[in-house]
């Protein structure tokens, strides 16, 4: 029989399945009820489809040997043939024979919450949880992940799901060691796979939303979000993650109801109304976004996130007593190095307020010396530069996609932060053909792509683009537009505002020729200080540092003038204090550069409502003005760091602009 037996397994192996049923069947009339034959059969009938032989298989299986796990095995057949009460019917005889069967738990906890019993299913998925054989290895995966031992995690994760193929959390884990190599698409894969056996599985939910959203994947993220919100709808996480998810599409007002909705069963966290706040300010509700941001500070005093965003209004004034609590907060010790840099960052807008501007410095000096994780060095930033101007020359960039009419016409604003771009992108909203989008990343998750692609032709970007033929570049710019819709209506023209996206403008010219790009500028000492007493989210590591600053700008400045030279007139250049000098002549020379006829509204962009997200949010929902033209004159004493980064040659071709 043993050889039988194994002739059989064999057979299933080697997929010759109706060999081994024959030889099983024969087995089976020729030996009493043996548990072993029979769940062979019973599973190599489900491998054929023959669900119902399977069912009646298992139930003689049952019949004789009432086991825990010949009941999951009827429980198994019964579902895949759609009698899901049979097969819940089943799970509860497992579970009642053996309480630790942490599958039948498991499954059946899939059952009920798919039949709405979430207080029961919730159980369930517990106790899976607590019988769960595998735990004691999932313990010592999370210490070697904690110790950076990621190749020993991966190890440890395979061997369980070599005998549990399904474990969710064996997989959960295995696609966080995956993000962390960049693998983001193979980690969504992962949980996709996990979610066919485990389809109720918050943590799986809450990472596949993570690893959408860091894709850029916003509507798939907001999906995921929405199916955790459906396990649990009074966690104020779920609701965070599905605003936060909301915001990024320019989704504001849902994002807001989100954040009400966070607030109402988290009503005493104060990260929630500074995200309130944030949203009213999006939204131009000046006074409820004041309120919310000083609702936060009264919950929570050490709070430097709260006075930067109240620093961060522009038109927001701080009282004595504020300047002094900022104060008291700057000097505690054991506060975490981001809130007290935000906290210095908003100390220097109150002191140059008051026109104290040597304390002021001071203040702005220690708010960039103290922000933590910035991660820029010149050299690096030249290099890349260098690389860029090699890569694209004249001739790559004659072999560009296509210029057939797009369906949309992309408007990329492009520069550095704090030089009018934000003021560019409001005039250009204003008219009736042109959506703002405002800062778009979809561009940088593109070039991460092409990339991939290009690494399958042992080519790294940028050289291999000189590897894809002009269809091949029109599909990615194609992708680009398609990845864009959700950020859209139907207007034919949008705007892209990421301003570090000159580094880009080749790519761009290759996969969308007909794109229109805008050069923002400003003068290195006013756009340079500028960027100094900004405290930025994420990104533009380069503007803390005085010295990186001047040494951004240069290589800025070098590149769009390569950009000029192998692409001429391709990209408008417009100076801000043109603008704010001679607006009408300037805005109808931006208008006729995007092909655009003259509209007033375009002069009268400040009576434009949408949505800004920018930090210049304030400004531009005002007549334009020049009040902040100069004001980094009054800090020129402590600006040559700047000055000697920046050199002669540059600041004198800014020099009629002073």
């Amino acid at each position: 029989m043993d050889k039988t037996f194994q002739s059989a397994l064999n057979l299933m192996s080697e997929g010759k399945l109706a060999d081994a049923e024959l030889l099983l069947n024969t087995l089976n009339q020729a030996s009493p009820v043996d548990d072993d034959i029979l769940s062979l059969l019973g599973n190599c009938l489900m491998k054929q489809g023959k669900l119902q032989d399977a069912i009646n298989v298992f139930k003689e299986l049952v019949s004789h040997h009432r086991t825990a796990q010949n009941f999951g095995l009827l429980a198994s057949a019964l579902l895949s043939n759609g009698h899901a009460e049979e097969a819940e019917h089943a799970y509860r005889e497992a579970v009642s024979i053996d309480s630790n069967y942490s599958e039948a738990w498991h499954l059946l906890g899939n059952l009920l919450m798919q039949r709405g019993e979430a207080k029961e299913s919730t159980t369930c998925f517990a106790n899976a949880q607590q019988t769960d054989p595998f735990k004691p290895y999932f313990a010592e995966i999370k210490q070697l992940m904690d110790s950076k031992r990621f190749a020993d995690a991966e190890r440890g994760c395979r061997n369980v799901l070599q005998r549990h193929p399904n474990h969710p959390q064996a997989l959960y884990y295995l696609s966080v060691l995956a993000s962390q190599v960049g693998a983001f698409e193979d980690a969504i894969d992962i949980l996709n796979f996990a979610l066919r056996y485990s389809p109720y599985h918050p943590s799986i939910w809450d990472k596949l939303a993570s690893f959408y959203s860091e894709l850029g994947h916003y509507e798939q993220a907001i999906e995921a979000c929405k199916r955790l919100i459906k396990l649990d709808d009074t966690s104020a996480f779920h609701w965070m993650k599905l605003a936060g998810n909301l915001t990024h599409i320019g989704q504001n007002e849902q994002s807001l109801k989100a954040y009400e909705k966070a607030q109402a069963f988290a009503p005493e966290r104060a990260n929630i109304e500074l995200q309130k706040g944030h949203m009213h300010k999006v939204l131009g509700n000046r006074d409820a976004c004041e309120n919310a941001y000083k609702q936060c500070l009264a919950m929570e005093k050490i709070n430097g996130a709260a006075y930067w965003a109240l620093a961060d209004l522009k038109s927001y004034h701080f009282s004595d007593d504020e300047i002094t609590d900022m104060e008291a907060l700057v000097a505690k010790k054991d506060v975490p190095k981001g809130q007290v840099s935000q906290a210095y960052f908003a100390l220097g807008k109150g002191y140059e307020d008051k026109k104290d501007y040597e304390k002021a410095f001071a203040y702005y000096e220690k708010a960039n010396q103290t922000r933590p994780d910035v991660n820029f060095t010149a050299q690096e930033f030249h290099e890349k530069n260098a690389e860029l101007m090699q890569s694209f020359s004249s001739e790559l960039l004659k072999g560009h996609a296509s210029t057939e009419q797009d369906e949309v016409t992309p408007i990329f604003i492009v520069g550095l932060p704090r030089s009018g771009s934000t003021l560019i992108e409001q005039i250009l909203s204003s008219h009736s053909a042109v959506e703002g989008t405002g800062e778009l990343f979809n561009l940088p998750r593109l070039i991460r792509r092409i990339n991939i692609e290009g690494g399958k032709r042992q080519a790294s970007y940028p050289e291999s683009l000189a590897k894809f033929s002009p269809q091949e570049l029109r599909a990615f710019g194609q992708t680009y537009i398609e990845q864009t819709k959700v950020y859209r209506t139907n207007k034919p023209y949008f705007i892209d505002k990421a301003p570090p996206n000159f580094l880009n403008i080749g790519l761009i010219h290759l996969i969308l020729p007909n794109a229109i790009i805008i050069d923002a500028r400003r003068h290195p000492l006013s756009t340079g200080f500028s960027n100094f007493k900004q405290h930025y989210a994420n990104g533009h590591d380069f503007s803390y540092s005085l010295e990186n600053i001047g040494h951004y700008f240069n290589g800025y400045m070098s590149l769009m003038a390569h950009w000029n030279e192998v692409l001429p007139n391709k990209v408008l250049t417009v100076q801000y204090e043109n603008m704010v000098k001679d607006t009408e002549n300037q805005v109808r020379t931006l208008l006729a550069h995007c092909n655009l006829p003259f509209e007033q509204e375009c002069l009268d962009f400040y009576k434009n409502k949408r949505a800004v997200r920018t930090s210049s949010s304030e400004q531009v929902r005002q007549p334009i003005n020049k009040k902040g033209m100069e004001q980094w004159k009054h800090f020129e004493p402590y600006l040559s760091q700047l000055k000697e980064a920046l050199g002669e040659e540059t600041l004198n071709q800014f020099e009629q602009w002073l």
